[in-house]
Order: structure tokens, then sequence, then C-alpha cells
């Protein structure tokens, strides 16, 4: 009996080290997000744009679980959030640009 609790108890231990993260692969995981993001956002709709929001503020919030980040860790972490910064301004002009057009172009009633 000892033996079978001593089994299920090891199991248990590796099924929850297995789950959680390592730092480098959070770091992995947040670069292919942005790189995701930086390909697709031409396509993405407002509903879309949310989504990838709260999905971009759930990645930084797991930055602050891991207390070990070297300073170059922070640092790769901080330029990856500045390039989501960028495809956002990018984003933003973009919609001006298109308000612009759209104010001086007059498009066309159907």
């Amino acid at each position: 009996m000892k033996k079978i609790i001593y089994v299920v108890l090891m199991a248990m231990v590796v099924m929850m080290t297995a789950c959680q993260q390592s730092k480098e692969d959070y770091i992995k995981e947040f670069k292919l997000f942005v790189h995701k993001v930086s390909e697709e956002c031409s396509d993405y709709t407002d509903a879309k744009w949310e989504d990838v929001a709260k999905e971009f503020e759930a990645l930084v919030k797991q930055a602050e679980k891991y207390e070990d980040l070297t300073t170059e860790e922070k640092l790769e972490i901080a330029a990856i959030q500045a390039q989501y910064a960028g495809i956002q301004a990018k984003k933003g002009i973009n919609k001006v640009i298109d308000g612009v057009k759209d104010l001086f172009g007059g498009k066309k009633n159907k």
C-alpha cells in the first residue's frame, strides 16, 4: 500500500512540474505571438484585435511569475512588448489614414 501511495505522489509531482512553463519557453511563446500578430494583423477585425489585446495582457502578466529573470531576459521581454506597441501604433495610424481618405475621398454610398 505504501508503494502505491508513493507512486501516485511521484506521478502527481511529475505532472505538476511538467505543466509549468520554463521562462525560456515563455519568451519563445511571447515572440511567436507577436510575430503572428505582425504577420496577420492586416486581416484582423476590431473583435479580433480585442481578443489579441487580451491575450497580450495575459502574456505580459505571465512574466510576473518568473522572479529569476535576468537583465537580458527582461530586456528581451521589453523588446517584444515594444514590437507589439509598434504594431498597435501602425494600426492606429492606418485607421486615421483610412478615415481621412473617407473624409476627403468620399466613399460612394450604394
